[in-house]
């Protein structure tokens, strides 16, 4: 398995019911685990809050849905989408089970002995791979249904994918693909 680090998950708590934000905002404001709640109803649509010593990002919209940003790990994202399921459901008589879903993990890697960015753009092919050093600092390289992103430091960062095991296999191609590169 390929060393990698996720350093963000992002995903979505559907409560399958509307809920009203005025209460909700009121409630979520004198908890202890909300750090900040914004919400103005005359210009917002939706409830901005921050949970937790890690500031976790919980949007949460009227149609009975929040998205959940900022969790440093699968657990991390799951224990937040259990505590925000806790809360709503001592405000609002949840009706169905809520459904939690994944959206998107970003996770980095490390490289050394790296060559340059435009070898790597021929190397991989220039039908898979986006490279404008003018508009972007990084290569982009597509792949399935994620993205990497090769810094010329030998930075990587990997987006776009909910599993682990296809983000340890999409670094280890693509490093695999690097070091060939670096070699030839």
């Amino acid at each position: 398995m390929a060393e990698f680090e996720v350093v963000n998950v992002v995903g979505t708590v559907n409560f399958q019911q509307r809920i009203a934000l005025s209460p909700l905002a009121d409630s979520l404001s004198e908890r202890d685990e909300v750090n900040r709640v914004e919400y103005d109803p005359s210009e917002l649509h939706l409830i901005h809050s921050w949970f937790f010593e890690d500031d976790i990002y919980v949007a949460f919209y009227k149609n009975g849905t929040c998205a959940l940003t900022g969790a440093g790990s699968l657990d991390r994202f799951y224990d937040v989408s259990d505590a925000v399921g806790d809360m709503v459901e001592d405000i609002v008589d949840l009706e169905i089970e809520t459904i939690v879903s994944l959206s998107n993990i970003v996770a980095t890697a490390e490289i050394e002995n790296i060559p340059s960015l435009e070898a790597i753009a021929i190397g991989l092919g220039l039908e898979q791979t986006e490279y404008e050093p003018e508009q972007f600092p990084a290569l982009v390289s597509r792949f399935q249904d994620g993205v990497i992103l090769i810094f010329a430091s030998g930075k990587l960062v990997c987006t776009g994918l909910t599993d682990l095991n296809q983000i340890s296999s999409a670094i280890e191609d693509i490093t695999a693909e690097i070091e060939r590169l670096a070699v030839s």
